[in-house]
């Protein structure tokens, strides 16, 4: 398989150093849908949070990766109001728990095969049971844990091929660690679309609970999320950073159209 950027024009925003596409949840799940079905190239999607931004700007690395995806979506709900302030014209968010469900009533709708790679012990496969509850006619052809090590790719890879066709290859290793794997991987793969989403399993599959919708839906989610893992604080300790920073750019940008 060869890698080939998506053939459209993008309309990007650049978060501190970030390009996020200004696309509609419904325009995302439409274009991804079109990567998913394309035979002759392999794709892939990252979906970007305030934490994604700032790991770009230390890690040179991850920053190129997250460049040269062929859909960048805002993930968190910081990132996607951060668009809006720097000049995008939606604000809409396109969390990974309800991507990977909305990919799959769409996929068991449209002969789209997936496949769950990620989390831990038989999470994937819950995940798989779950999605199968709902759309019956979804067509799951890969789950398991997996290993984003490198030393481990060429057994997955092994373990993949002997499946077939995978056209929407949603992996969860977390952020960093998954769009590392898929960008060393993906060409190597018989995969129309592959998706980092991050911690999803686990709350598709209920072994975690997600926030409720108002904290959702008012940038307060880490809140929950911190409260059920205080290990978290550590990762988080970069959100008031992301913020001063954006506020910052934004004045920057207003001064200048001033000038």
């Amino acid at each position: 398989m060869t890698r080939r950027l998506l053939p459209l024009k993008r309309h990007k925003i650049n978060i501190l150093g970030v390009g996020v596409d200004d696309f509609s949840q419904e325009e995302a799940l439409d274009l991804i849908l079109k990567l998913a079905q394309d035979q002759k190239s392999t794709h892939y999607v990252v979906t970007v949070n305030s934490e994604f931004v700032m790991l770009a700007r230390k890690n040179r690395n991850f920053a190129e990766i997250l460049k040269k995806a062929d859909l960048a979506l805002a993930d968190g709900w910081w990132v996607a109001q951060s668009k809006l302030i720097l000049g995008g014209k939606r604000s809409e968010r396109i969390a990974g728990v309800d991507l990977v469900e909305k990919l799959c009533f769409l996929a068991s709708e449209n002969a789209v095969t997936v496949g769950f790679l990620g989390g831990f012990g038989s999470v994937a496969q819950r995940v798989t049971e779950r999605q199968k509850a709902s759309f019956p006619n979804l067509k799951v052809v890969f789950a398991g844990a997996g290993n984003p090590a490198i030393g481990y790719d060429l057994r997955l890879k092994m373990a993949l091929d002997k499946v077939g066709r995978i056209d929407i290859l949603f992996v969860a290793y977390g952020m960093g660690q998954q769009e590392f794997w898929i960008a060393r991987n993906l060409i190597k793969l018989n995969v129309g679309v592959a998706i980092g989403v991050g911690g999803a399993f686990d709350y598709i599959s209920r072994v975690k609970t997600r926030a409720p919708e108002f904290l959702q839906n008012t940038g307060l989610e880490w809140l929950w999320r911190l409260a059920n893992e205080p290990q978290r604080i550590w990762r988080m300790r970069v959100l008031p950073v992301f913020l001063i920073l954006v506020i910052l750019k934004f004045l920057k940008l207003k001064i200048s159209y001033k000038s």
